[in-house]
């Protein structure tokens, strides 16, 4: 990968600094699979959640597991895996301001604070990767630890009154 210039070259620069830094972008891909079995959770409800997580080889984003509807927050939060990273998205019921149900899909960032550096720089530089092949995504939420899992406030960022 090239190096990123020092600030002082970006300084002295009348380039804009976007134009002198390297792209964030990891060129890992997201596999067909994940936007497919996506909207088949969008449109027909077929899951709870989908665990996404980027393969051995850093090339691809590949789905780790799948979450029947209706399955607890403790389960899918069983499928993210202590010192590791992974993308989800779970399917949240809210209530709106006007009193009304309705459900919520929520991009879940998990990104272990005592995980490998290597691995979280790889997630992060990846994420939109994932998350641009994802059409109806209702917002992003990110935990990096277990006590960032908490199920009222993935409702809350979702639009829950």
């Amino acid at each position: 990968l090239p190096r990123r210039p020092c600030r002082a070259a970006l300084a002295a620069s009348p380039l804009p600094p976007s134009a002198l830094c390297c792209s964030q972008s990891s060129g890992v891909t997201a596999e067909d699979e994940c936007r497919l079995e996506f909207d088949q959770m969008k449109i027909r409800k077929t899951y709870g959640y989908i665990v996404y997580k980027i393969t051995d080889d850093k090339k691809k984003i590949v789905i780790d597991c799948k979450g029947a509807p209706g399955a607890s927050f403790e389960e899918f939060c069983s499928k993210l895996p202590d010192l590791a990273c992974r993308y989800a998205v779970l399917d949240v019921e809210i209530d709106t301001k006007s009193g009304a149900k309705a459900n919520k899909l929520v991009f879940v960032v998990w990104s272990d604070d005592n995980g490998p550096v290597m691995k979280k720089m790889l997630y992060a530089s990846s994420k939109d990767a994932l998350k641009k092949s994802l059409e109806g995504i209702a917002e992003e939420y990110q935990a990096t630890d277990r006590g960032d899992l908490d199920f009222e406030a993935i409702k809350k960022k979702a639009g829950s009154a």
